[in-house]
């Protein structure tokens, strides 16, 4: 059974990270989806009962995983609910979470428009083409502000601080500049 797995690994591992990836746009997300799904593979692989099945069986198992990391992401508090969370403070300090209350602060400095487009996407979790409809925008208009509030957030924070990322893009560090 290992060998079996580890040829499964081999022979569609790129193909569903490009899957995945059309679907997700976070890489990091779409590395752990695959991981979650080859664990899914490796303790079900016995109910397989056609292996002429196996693709499609991994693009079920693949599409559900994706479904399940949708799920999950949408019981994430929206922004008023955010605003509202004490941080609390332990030895290891989580710079992610004192970066995140920057952003929320800076959040407040955007053009009304980026601002409303980045709250919709990622704290209401609208799709574009909701977004577009209840602000009267194109498709395109839609993410276009998105993009554009990011890149703006990213632009002040990176006027405030230096950051040390570790290797899953984790904030392990910062200094204000001057």
């Amino acid at each position: 059974m290992e060998e079996n797995i580890k040829s499964i690994w081999n022979d569609f591992r790129a193909e569903l990270l490009y899957f995945i990836k059309t679907k997700v746009k976070d890489e990091y997300a779409a590395e752990d989806i695959l991981q979650e799904v080859f664990i899914k593979v490796y303790k079900s692989i016995e109910q397989l009962e056609d292996p002429t099945k196996l693709k499609s069986w991994l693009y079920t198992t693949t599409n559900n995983t994706i479904i399940d990391y949708y799920r999950r992401k949408q019981n994430i508090p929206e922004l008023d609910e955010i605003e509202d969370i004490p941080i609390i403070e332990d030895n290891a300090k989580n710079m992610n979470e004192e970066i995140a209350e920057c952003i929320k602060s800076m959040l407040h400095e955007l053009p009304d428009k980026y601002k409303q487009s980045l709250k919709l996407y990622e704290y209401n979790r609208m799709k574009h083409k909701d977004i577009s409809e209840k602000l009267n925008l194109s498709l395109s208009g839609s993410k276009t502000r998105v993009q554009r509030a990011r890149n703006q957030l990213k632009e002040m924070l990176m006027e405030c601080c230096e950051f040390e990322l570790d290797a899953y893009g984790n904030i392990i560090d910062y200094k204000r500049k001057k």
